[in-house]
Formats: structure tokens, sequence, C-alpha cells
């Protein structure tokens, strides 16, 4: 659900936000269940993302809480945003700051796009790791006269063999 918060931002050091807001505009945030980091981590669909709504809604970019503190949004206020969405630790808010109908065209867009990513992923089965091979424990005292008999040169093994089969004799 997209939200007005340009009042978290009345004491701002974001010279974006402020500006925004003093030329009559505003800050909508977006909550995205469960996608914290992955705006972050993959600049592909981050660059999709930032295409679309530039192209689309005409809007500079966005934000997300991923990225903070930066860009004059300070700890306090990504907490604010945080609480203001409720948000679990996987989740994760989305920030544009712009005249209203852009800001909440460009959220639209972005809301699309994610849930059209998460409708996709989730049919897919997760990739499993092949579980390591055993490795054989060996017996020391086994281990230690097997690198004996390979140190003996192979004459003196027979050697000794025929001494042995003589004595049997």
């Amino acid at each position: 659900m997209i939200k007005d918060i340009s009042s978290l931002f009345k004491k701002t050091s974001s010279h974006i936000i402020a500006e925004t807001i003093k030329a009559g505009g505003a800050v909508l945030g977006l909550e995205v269940d469960k996608f914290n980091g992955i705006l972050v981590k993959n600049d592909k669909l981050s660059n999709l993302l930032q295409d679309e709504i530039v192209a689309k809604a005409g809007v500079h970019g966005f934000i997300s809480t991923d990225e903070l503190p930066q860009y004059g949004i300070n700890l306090d206020d990504k907490k604010k945003i945080l609480k203001a969405f409720s948000c679990g630790k996987d989740d994760v808010v989305v920030i544009v700051a712009d005249i209203r109908a852009k800001a909440e065209a460009a959220l639209k867009i972005i809301e699309q796009k994610i849930s059209e990513r998460q409708a996709k992923t989730k049919g897919k089965p997760k990739k499993t790791v092949k579980p390591a091979k055993k490795v054989k424990k060996t017996n020391p005292k086994k281990a230690a006269k097997a690198k004996k008999a390979k140190k003996t040169k192979p004459n003196k093994a027979k050697k000794t063999a025929q001494k042995k089969k003589a004595k049997k004799r």
C-alpha cells in the first residue's frame, strides 16, 4: 500500500526531499514484504525499475530503505519510515519524492514490476546443494603400515618374501 510519509521529513537534511516538499511535492512510500537487500544486490532489477519510472512516470528516481543512511536521510529517518509501515526485518520501503501524481505513478510501476518478479520466482524450485561425499576414515595403524610398505623398494620386498619361503621349506 502506498503511503504519504512527507510529515516524517519536516526536519530532514536531505536536500532532494526538502526541496520537493517545499515546492509542493510529496514523499510517498511503498512497503515490499520480504524484499530487504534485493534492490541493493540486484543491479539489473534496480536499473530496470529506475529506467521504467523515469520513462513512464517522469520522476528522477527512487530510494529504498536498504540504501539508508544516505542522500541526507539518517538512521533516525530510516527507523521512522520502517515504523510508519510496521516493517519486519525482511521488508523494505521504496520511496519516491516528486509531485504527488508522478510519485504515485512511479510507485505503482515499481509495485507491478516487483509483483511480476515475485510471481515468476515463486513457482521455481529452489536450487539445492548436493551433499558432500563421505570421506573414508582411515585406521592410523593401517595407514602407517601402508606408508611403510610403499617406502620399501620392490626388489627388497621380493627378496624378503623369497627368504621367508626358503625358511618354511
